[in-house]
């Protein structure tokens, strides 16, 4: 059976991580979106971009390659400028600054079609963790936050506050019906909701992307 990340086609997404592909996943299913593209899941933020940059300049390069990549270190300026940099050969014509309803650019000829999200909302530093809690109920995922530095404070976690996001994310999950559900499964389940407004974004990014 194929692997559901490891899609090679004709339209394919790059994500970084497992998370990132089956959270898409959940959400393209909670929209119905036809599936005329697929997920190649890449590793990290460096092999997102090396694989981008083979994909375009191998003899048959794919119609359209979307990438959805954190800015979880520096800033979002800085991810823009190691983007534009890394395709800085291929007469791509980026805007100074990324869309923040995503982007999506348009090759020249036999180039393919690139859309980019930054995570999580184009305009922050964060990660796949910062966009699902802003599909969270305001009010739970607030007691939540209020339990994890009460927790912080006293001295009983161990997490590194680069990853506070994610200890957030799965204390919120953790008082679900079903809780520790992953991530992804989250979203088919509305503990986290797929109609707010980020999720939103990024759909209509999505058909952008892939002219869906």
């Amino acid at each position: 059976m194929p692997d559901i990340c490891k899609y090679e086609g004709n339209r394919v997404l790059l994500v970084e991580g497992i998370n990132d592909c089956h959270s898409i996943l959940a959400l393209c299913k909670s929209y119905n979106l036809p599936q005329t593209f697929g997920i190649y899941q890449c590793g990290n933020d460096i092999r997102i971009l090396k694989r981008l940059n083979a994909l375009i300049v191998q003899p048959d390069p794919p119609e359209s390659i979307s990438i959805v990549i954190d800015v979880d270190a520096g800033n979002i300026q800085n991810r823009w400028l190691q983007i534009k940099d890394k395709l800085k050969n291929h007469n791509y014509c980026f805007p100074d600054l990324p869309d923040s309803q995503g982007t999506v650019i348009t090759g020249s000829i036999n180039q393919p079609q690139l859309g980019i999200w930054l995570m999580p909302d184009n305009k922050n530093s964060g990660m796949l963790e910062d966009f699902l809690i802003q599909m969270a109920d305001k009010e739970t995922i607030s007691a939540a936050k209020n339990c994890l530095k009460t927790a912080m404070n006293t001295g009983v976690t161990h997490f590194k506050k680069v990853h506070f996001s994610k200890a957030l994310i799965h204390t919120y999950l953790a008082w679900q019906n079903e809780p520790g559900k992953p991530l992804g499964q989250s979203i088919t389940a509305h503990s986290l909701k797929p109609d707010t407004e980020i999720a939103q974004i990024f759909i209509a990014w999505l058909k952008r992307s892939f002219d869906l």
